[in-house]
């Protein structure tokens, strides 16, 4: 299945949703509790990457299959093309909640140049995704989420994907590493701040739309995370 493992030893935006979800699970899940709104009561359970699994990344229905998702009334394969995004973290909650995460460490990490597929099938897969998904935000059509924040476009897409066309209660957390000591310019929070605004006005996000309380953003210092 679409499952592939890591090396024990990373850098950058992988090391350090490391560290959160290994190290300090508590500071990280009180953050994602805090953004959500969400009661102390939500535990929320890691089920990528831990090290247990090899550290591995999920993707296609490898990622429902982790979440407990099977038999949905919109198959994925008719949603999206295979070999679709590798979830940097997974997490389910003892109340049913399924969270995906999107980490980076710097902001030329969200810069994406496309699709890699030459398949004209699949490019009209996700067009049609694409075209879905923006009605659905809200986007206007024309706003293009191609390039340069495919990445941050097909994860919305996916999010859409559960709580829009299956109706499931799932979210999707942007977590992104403030002074991150080994990428080329470490990026302050406040820089993270800029970045995500200038990212969702060139995707013609609203500033409220049907899955506001579903999407969120958080920013962690690095230092904070003890290494």
């Amino acid at each position: 299945m679409p499952r592939r493992e890591r090396p024990p030893t990373t850098s950058r935006s992988e090391h350090w949703l490391r560290v959160a979800v290994q190290d300090t699970p508590a500071f990280l899940n009180q953050k994602i509790r805090t953004a959500f709104v969400w009661q102390k009561e939500e535990v929320i359970n890691w089920l990528s990457p831990v090290a247990s699994d090899g550290y591995a990344e999920y993707y296609d229905e490898a990622f429902l299959q982790l979440l407990g998702l099977d038999n949905l009334r919109a198959p994925l394969r008719e949603f999206w093309p295979r070999s679709g995004p590798r979830w940097d973290g997974l997490a389910v909650t003892d109340s049913g909640k399924q969270i995906l995460v999107e980490a980076k460490a710097y902001p030329e990490e969200a810069v994406d140049g496309g699709s890699k597929s030459k398949d004209p099938r699949s490019s009209a897969m996700i067009e049609a995704a694409f075209h879905q998904s923006k009605a659905a935000f809200g986007v206007p059509q024309h706003a293009n989420w191609s390039t340069p924040f495919y990445q941050y476009a097909n994860r919305l897409a996916h999010l859409y994907y559960l709580a829009g066309l299956n109706e499931l209660d799932a979210y999707l957390v942007f977590v992104y590493f403030a002074d991150a000591p080994d990428v080329p310019q470490p990026c302050s929070a406040a820089e993270w701040t800029g970045a995500k605004r200038v990212i969702e006005k060139a995707l013609g996000l609203p500033v409220r739309h049907k899955f506001s309380a579903r999407v969120a953003t958080i920013v962690i210092p690095a230092d904070r995370l003890g290494r």
